[in-house]
């Protein structure tokens, strides 16, 4: 039987404990695309992406002996969003979802279809997801990018955000719920209701 990746996880970070840049590099390769793609979604900004995923693991690099057996994928995670939230406070301003088509994982929008009319209706309903999302609090958008865009799972997000679980939770559900109030605005876009089965499902 295979490794979990987190017991993958362990002994990488083991190894690089003990200076192996080799094991270090291997868990780079593993978590710098999803770590840029957060941060992406997070600042909106291709390059402070990179720059917030190159120094997530410069910081990790530096302090991977105070990591003491704790998992590495929130912990990194965590790392980056805190980088995140540094950027937030020095631009003042929260940045919009890049990117249309990437809020497929938030709400149901269908198959993309190659008819220009179409293609036209769902940039406009993907600019309506990235402009509700980008409406949402710091908090509420995290929970919400963690969990639906990147798929951490909530304990894991709890770690991240270093908050009780019924919380990731509640900040979860109301950011779906704004979305959803914001996307009921246009029900000539949004004809089908936000699918929320997986929430009940999770529940």
């Amino acid at each position: 039987m295979a490794n979990s990746p987190i017991a993958d996880d362990a002994a990488l970070v083991a190894r690089a404990r003990e200076g192996d840049r080799e094991a270090f590099t291997e868990l780079v390769m593993h978590y710098q695309v999803p770590l840029y793609n957060m941060a992406l979604r997070m600042v909106g900004s291709r390059d402070d992406a990179a720059d917030i995923a190159q120094e997530a693991f410069l910081r990790a690099w530096e302090k991977l002996r105070t990591l003491k057996g704790n998992p590495f994928k929130p912990w990194i995670f965590q790392i980056a969003v805190n980088l995140c939230y540094d950027h937030f406070r020095r631009r003042k301003r929260v940045a919009a979802m890049p990117e249309e088509g990437q809020e497929a994982h938030v709400v149901s929008l269908g198959l993309p279809v190659p008819d220009p009319a179409e293609r036209a209706e769902a940039g406009e309903r993907a600019r309506i997801v990235r402009d509700s999302i980008n409406g949402l609090d710091p908090d509420l958008r995290t929970a919400l990018i963690l969990r639906d865009v990147n798929g951490l799972a909530y304990e894991e997000i709890a770690a991240v955000i270093r908050a009780p679980l019924g919380t990731v939770k509640s900040r979860i559900a109301r950011a779906r719920g704004h979305v959803q109030e914001r996307l009921l605005m246009f029900p000539e876009l949004f004809a089908r209701p936000v699918d929320d089965q997986e929430q009940q499902h999770e529940r």
